[in-house]
């Protein structure tokens, strides 16, 4: 795979992949930028909370589309064109609520932000597969997480910060601006990568979808990873309005906070690959959600204690951040691993499903006005609930039979 035809030496190859890689965190980041400048939104736009809240919504749905198309496009059509539109496209896309600062246009642009970052991702996890070899493929695996995991640490920061000196409109200025560097490298590195294009086959694709839709164990690990991403999300759409405007923090102070909660999440998917050489996948995911609910649990009888409290927040919120970077990423790994032989089309499905669970969690959460940590606490309890009993239903003994 070292000498793949279209890259002309090893420096190239390492500058394409470099290229590739700083895509990663603008994905990452996608809602950790936007989230500290929510009630600001709201404020600017005169609008409720909740069609602020919306605009982490809407962009999680246009993710999910995207996610899906373009598993099957990439294969008929190649990488280098569609990564160049979808880039673009993106672009132009960050800058329509600069350049049109109403509710309407914003939760346009951010379905089609989702739509076109979710191309790009397709795009660039198939781009590296088709340049390196099953050995390097892990090896970069783990970096790509660790890039995209930067956007949700640097994120909050940059967003606390945007909000607080230019507004939140100067987000949305960032993503157009880094968005443009890298489709001017893309524009100049990047060649086509997959040579051997496979025309649309609506046979073929019915019978790989319906292969995938009747396994029962990667069904319920797609419902496990859309449940713990959706714990996220839930701080991302009511933190910023409880800890800004409930009990009075600034922005800059939100984004800090959630620096920090964002270096929990990254030390979760460390820990979670050190211990999966020695453990089991399943017996890593039942020990994880057991340990989870008993913190939560914990958390839930606290939060009567210190309904208002802004250190007990921060405890809350970081178990459910180490629970979404211990399981989410094992989850991810234990259900592509049943369909090897269908990766690009197992990987759209994923992504499609466990985004549209995330999705209907921000949605519903949207319309949740919460003034102390109590509701948020059962919000985290109620989800994690519903791991365990999907692992139980679904996955549990599933997994080990399947690849013994």
């Amino acid at each position: 795979m070292q000498n793949h035809p279209s890259i002309k030496s090893s420096k190239h190859r390492t500058q394409l992949l470099w290229v590739l890689l700083l895509m990663a965190p603008i994905s990452g980041m996608a809602v950790d930028l936007i989230a500290p400048s929510l009630p600001a939104i709201a404020s600017s736009l005169n609008v409720g909370a909740g069609l602020a809240k919306n605009v982490i919504t809407t962009y999680l749905l246009g993710y999910a589309i995207g996610s899906f198309i373009i598993g099957f496009l990439t294969d008929a059509y190649g990488r280098r064109k569609l990564l160049k539109l979808s880039i673009f496209s993106f672009v132009l896309s960050s800058l329509l609520p600069v350049i049109f600062p109403n509710e309407f246009v914003l939760l346009l642009a951010r379905v089609m932000q989702g739509v076109f970052l979710g191309c790009q991702s397709g795009v660039t996890r198939a781009a590296v597969s088709d340049i390196l070899s099953p050995h390097e493929l892990k090896k970069m695996g783990t970096l790509m997480g660790a890039m995209w995991g930067v956007g949700p640490v640097v994120g909050p920061v940059l967003g606390g910060y945007f909000q607080h000196y230019m507004g939140w409109q100067a987000g949305f200025v960032f993503f157009a601006a880094s968005s443009f560097f890298i489709f001017v490298a893309v524009f100049f590195v990047m060649p086509e990568t997959h040579l051997q294009l496979k025309p649309l086959r609506l046979k073929t694709v019915k019978a790989d979808l319906l292969e995938i839709l009747h396994h029962r164990a990667f069904m319920g690990l797609v419902i496990i990873m859309g449940l713990t991403y959706a714990l996220i999300i839930t701080f991302n759409t009511l933190g910023p309005f409880l800890i800004q405007e409930e009990l009075g923090y600034s922005a800059v102070f939100y984004g800090r906070y959630a620096l920090i909660l964002g270096l929990v999440f990254l030390a979760a998917t460390i820990i979670c690959r050190r211990l999966i050489e020695n453990v089991a996948g399943e017996k890593l995911v039942a020990r994880g959600v057991g340990v989870f609910i008993a913190l939560s649990a914990l958390a839930l009888s606290l939060s009567y204690v210190f309904p208002v409290n802004i250190y007990f927040i921060a405890f809350a919120s970081a178990v459910v951040f180490f629970m979404a970077g211990f399981i989410f990423p094992l989850s991810m790994g234990l259900g592509i691993g049943n369909f090897q032989h269908i990766a690009g089309t197992a990987s759209s499905v994923m992504f499609l499903l466990n985004i549209l669970i995330t999705t209907s969690v921000a949605f519903v959460t949207s319309f949740f006005h919460i003034t102390t940590a109590i509701t948020l606490v059962w919000v985290y309890m109620a989800l994690q609930l519903l791991v365990l009993i999907v692992y139980l239903m679904m996955v549990r003994g599933r997994l080990e039979k399947h690849h013994g």
